[in-house]
């Protein structure tokens, strides 16, 4: 005879530990999915799915079992706390505070990721959703460069110069080297035949979509993921190996001028007249007028204008970027100007703590950083941030998004590499 519902391990034991649990993971799932689809639905159409996250979250921790604690805390309160003094200094308060509003919600996702994702089971599965995400886009982005057409949006005849599958620009298509990581390892957990199904399956799209979406952000994202990935989970001489591929690789893709990556790649040779450049320099100079706490978060539109321009000087033959340009194109910029020192420190503690709890916990200190789940997330924070240096910003919610779930996977993993938690008393502290 089991336990009554009443009792540890009974019926209502799991109605109140489990459902919440549950509810909050499959509608994460849910809104991850949604990410593909970009342009196609309406925030309003989107939103309600995470703040369901949210408040499930919230009711399994007020009315579910005891976990292990959320880790991780002290560095993103650290790092809001920054962001919100500088809503206060703000040179426009107004403007700051209205592009702040998804930095409650990215940090309320934290925590809750970390009640959620308690199990080894419940973590694969969100790779192995994160990887679908990152296959959807490729398929999305590769049918437009080869068949002019988007299996989500049902667009036709449409003729792409760089594709952007239906994502808002063809350089958020960078989101799909940032998640690889995820598809590999989740593919890798299910034996051989499935790694070989699957590079066989999404290996071509991939490739397709990196190279005619033209964003040279997602050329290098990819590279660096790349050699990340094999250095970490397959070794030095893999790593070397794949320097040596991305070499030849790159020799082949110029001489047959595949997509017309050859035009695009020689942008790199001209970087004094490359639109960023302008971008930085006026970052640079916000930072040096407001060093420590700067201008004031997501401020960086109200002075890239000409007349800020004046005072600071462009290379010579330099076009600038027209209209207002509301980010610097560059993060770590982006804090320095945007929130100075203040903001950019609160920033590598954040993130630094999370990758070396990450691997100490694992059980060998950073050695533990080659363990195949941490490998992974690491390897995509790695390409989050290097693709950071070229682009993103904080004022897009799937930027944020994909950040704080990153830095929550990294606290938590060490603690899911079992099932033993599965049960609605098992994780408690």
């Amino acid at each position: 005879m089991g336990p009554a519902p009443d009792q540890p391990g009974g019926a209502h034991a799991w109605w109140r530990g489990g459902l919440w649990r549950v509810g909050s993971e499959a509608l994460l799932f849910v809104y991850l999915l949604t990410l593909p689809f970009g342009i196609l639905l309406d925030g309003r159409a989107r939103d309600p799915l995470l703040y369901g996250v949210i408040l499930l979250g919230v009711l399994d921790a007020g009315l579910g079992p005891s976990r292990g604690r959320v880790r991780g805390l002290v560095p993103v309160a650290v790092f809001l706390g920054v962001h919100a003094l500088t809503i206060v200094t703000s040179v426009n308060r107004d403007l700051s505070i209205g592009l702040s509003t998804f930095a409650p919600v990215a940090a309320m996702l934290f925590v809750v990721c970390q009640r959620v994702l308690v199990t080894r089971s419940a973590m694969g599965r969100l790779y192995a959703v994160l990887g679908l995400v990152a296959g959807m886009i490729a398929i999305d982005a590769a049918c437009q460069a080869v068949f002019r057409w988007s299996p989500l949006s049902f667009e036709h005849n449409r003729r792409y110069d760089r594709v952007r599958a239906s994502l808002p620009h063809p350089n958020d298509l960078v989101l799909v080297p940032i998640l690889l990581p995820f598809a590999v390892q989740a593919l890798r957990e299910r034996g051989r035949r499935w790694l070989v199904g699957g590079a066989v399956l999404l290996g071509p799209p991939v490739a397709v979509a990196l190279l005619a979406s033209k964003s040279r952000n997602a050329w290098l994202t990819s590279v660096g993921v790349t050699l990340v990935w094999s250095w970490l989970v397959l070794g030095r001489a893999w790593a070397i190996g794949a320097i040596a591929g991305v070499g030849g690789l790159s020799g082949v893709l110029l001489a047959f001028d595949l997509f017309g990556v050859r035009d695009r790649a020689g942008d790199f040779l001209r970087l004094k007249q490359d639109g960023r450049v302008g971008l930085w320099l006026v970052a640079i100079q916000m930072f040096k007028e407001s060093p420590w706490i700067g201008k004031g978060a997501f401020t960086f539109g109200e002075f890239y204008r000409p007349l800020y321009m004046l005072r600071v000087k462009m290379p010579e033959g330099y076009v600038p970027e027209s209209g207002v340009i509301p980010w610097s194109h560059s993060l770590p910029l982006e804090l320095l100007s945007e929130r100075g020192l203040a903001g950019f420190g609160s920033f590598v503690f954040m993130v630094g703590s999370a990758v070396w709890s990450a691997g100490r916990r694992a059980g060998r200190g950073l050695a533990g950083l080659r363990e195949p789940r941490v490998a992974a997330a690491v390897t995509s924070l790695a390409g989050f941030l290097g693709a950071s240096l070229l682009d993103l910003t904080l004022m897009k919610d799937w930027v944020a998004l994909v950040l704080f779930l990153l830095l929550a996977v990294l606290w938590r993993l060490p603690e899911t590499q079992t099932d033993a938690g599965s049960g609605p008393d098992a994780d408690r502290a």
